[in-house]
């Protein structure tokens, strides 16, 4: 199989902002950087969107489908952690995509990537066919994880009853677990992020993670994250449209081809994957 990359944007309100906006989309200049950088590497973008905003953002969602290569996808209904995929957040998400887009959804993102063994039952229920919620690493804290035993590259999760659905983890740079994602590079700054890309690499199929407020963090007034949070969100922000562009330069330069998250489930569907039986996931 070639060189699959896909450009994925979690939809979801301003990070910290107690007025729940997204500059993404009601900052002119903003939606601008962030349209032209994605038609500059004719990249396409799969948007994990929170549900409950296809209401309230219809238009602004609509205006960005009309400038860039974009598909939807889900990424809850509410946006909450500690209910990220129970049975009202899936059927309520499955609702809300219908109703917007007319059609059913095919795939899923749990917010701070929290899937569990009965969230990923009650997507296999409801006729999911992917699932992108799995970060392959490790992070301390209160919604951290320890996943360094799943793989970086797609897999199958299996049930008892037949049913399965194929898992896009969030990737990482190989060996070494860094998530690929623009907070990340940000967070290391892009010289020696893009230092462990050159000495590492990443997998054949390659998910890239983004959130509208990684391109601005430090520009939010009056944000509510502190401590060492707010420290590593700050970090770089100035500079997060260069390096966005730059990781878009990095796949294209090392063969990737741009693909929404919907394709590459296309490509990868019929091949022989590494599988996980859910009756055993922990």
């Amino acid at each position: 199989m070639n060189r699959i990359a896909c450009v994925t944007l979690d939809m979801e309100p301003d990070h910290g902002d107690p007025h729940k906006q997204i500059r993404l989309l009601e900052n002119p200049d903003y939606f601008e950087r962030y349209v032209s950088t994605v038609n500059k590497y004719n990249a396409k973008v799969t948007m994990f969107t929170v549900t409950n905003l296809f209401e309230t953002r219809r238009k602004l969602f609509e205006k960005l489908a009309a400038r860039i290569p974009l598909e939807f996808s889900v990424h809850s209904h509410t946006h909450d952690p500690r209910n990220a995929c129970t049975l009202d957040e899936v059927r309520n998400s499955q609702k809300a995509y219908e109703d917007f887009t007319g059609a059913k959804p095919i795939g899923y993102r749990a917010p701070i990537g929290r899937i569990d063994k009965a969230g990923l039952g009650h997507l296999l229920d409801h006729g999911f066919e992917y699932d992108a919620s799995v970060y392959p690493s490790y992070r301390p804290g209160e919604f951290g994880y320890n996943n360094l035993h799943m793989p970086n590259v797609p897999f199958r999760v299996t049930r008892a009853d037949g049913k399965s659905l194929v898992e896009f983890p969030f990737t990482s740079i190989e060996k070494i677990r860094v998530v690929f994602a623009l907070s990340y590079a940000k967070l290391f700054g892009w010289g020696a992020y893009s230092l462990l890309l050159r000495l590492f690499g990443l997998p054949e199929t390659a998910l890239l993670l983004s959130h509208p407020y990684d391109f601005y963090f430090g520009a939010i007034p009056r944000s509510t994250v502190g401590g060492l949070e707010g420290w590593a969100m700050r970090r770089n922000s100035a500079a997060a449209f260069n390096i966005f562009d730059n990781l878009l330069a990095r796949l294209r330069d090392g063969g990737y081809s741009f693909a929404f998250v919907s394709e590459a489930y296309s490509l990868v569907a019929g091949e022989s994957l590494p599988a996980f039986s859910l009756e055993k996931w922990k």
